[in-house]
């Protein structure tokens, strides 16, 4: 009987933990979400990451890039530089409304996935932006922001914010 009892108690534990990261992983979704501009930006409501998948490769409007480079303070320029597109080409787009195309849109949501952690972290998108124009010796001495422009130095960003999250040397 006290078999039974303790399973139903880690059962109860594991789904607590489930719950907990679910909560955690809809709560990082909406804050993507938001700093893609919303359902009134993106045109739909996106319930889970493999929506944005799906949204990535028929082209964000480029409405979207603008509400995230509001919220990172960036440039034109520095926006180019991060998604690879020339200052030319981005303005142009958004003069003309065009679309991003996939690798650029897949770009804009791994940087909202990066600024979310960011903001997750620090709890403030200031320190999160100081954070990211000083060195950082777990990058190998490399600014953050010098390394937004490749997925793999997101994904790095996005490993090192996760470090800072749980108090581990970073």
């Amino acid at each position: 009987m006290t078999e039974k009892k303790y399973s139903f108690e880690h059962n109860q534990s594991e789904l607590q933990d489930a719950e907990a990261l679910y909560s955690a992983q809809n709560s990082s979704l909406q804050l993507i979400t938001h700093l893609l501009g919303g359902v009134n930006t993106l045109g739909v409501k996106v319930n889970n990451m493999l929506e944005f998948l799906q949204l990535t490769q028929i082209g964000l409007p480029i409405n979207v890039l603008k509400h995230l480079q509001k919220h990172m303070k960036l440039t034109n320029r520095d926006m180019g530089k991060v998604l690879e597109i020339s200052e030319s080409t981005l303005q142009r787009r958004l003069k003309r409304g065009e679309k991003l195309d996939k690798r650029e849109s897949e770009g804009t949501v791994q940087l909202a996935e990066v600024w979310a952690k960011g903001i997750e972290v620090f709890n403030d998108e200031d320190d999160f932006r100081d954070w990211l124009r000083m060195n950082n010796t777990a990058l190998g001495n490399y600014k953050p922001i010098d390394l937004l422009h490749s997925p793999i130095g997101r994904q790095e960003i996005k490993n090192i914010l996760t470090r800072i999250e749980w108090g581990l040397y970073s």
